[in-house]
């Protein structure tokens, strides 16, 4: 008897990939939780690929092991973004900026914590500075 309700379950193409198929962040999953629930993080969100930057702040942790093009960023649309970033991971910030930008950030802004300069990539008034 069979007693399961998916489809794909039951036909056996469930192990077929997903080529769409995107993943959350560390912290992504609570954060589009909260979103959900109608709940928008007062000061933004911040971005890190290093576990030890930005813990003081709601913050999302993206992994060497996670390819951006993997990562699931719809919880980002309409919020403040800030990338911290060490110069080490600095080649992986152009990829991920660019994904933000297709979700459509309120801001992005970037900081290299080792190089204490601020780079707007999309200001206030929507303007794509990168």
């Amino acid at each position: 008897m069979d007693t399961t309700n998916n489809k794909a379950v039951r036909t056996g193409t469930a192990s077929t990939p997903r080529t769409n198929y995107k993943r959350f962040p560390a912290y992504g999953k609570q954060l589009m939780d909260q979103r959900l629930a109608g709940q928008v993080p007062r000061n933004g969100v911040y971005l890190t690929f290093e576990w030890s930057l930005a813990k003081a702040f709601p913050r999302i942790v993206i992994t060497n092991d996670l390819p951006i093009e993997d990562i699931d960023l719809r919880f980002l649309a309409g919020l403040d973004v800030t990338l911290v970033y060490r110069t080490k991971d600095a080649d992986r910030v152009p990829e991920l900026a660019a994904a933000i930008l297709k979700i459509g950030p309120h801001i992005l802004n970037a900081f290299n914590a080792d190089i204490p300069q601020n780079a707007i990539i999309k200001d206030l008034a929507g303007e794509v500075m990168m």
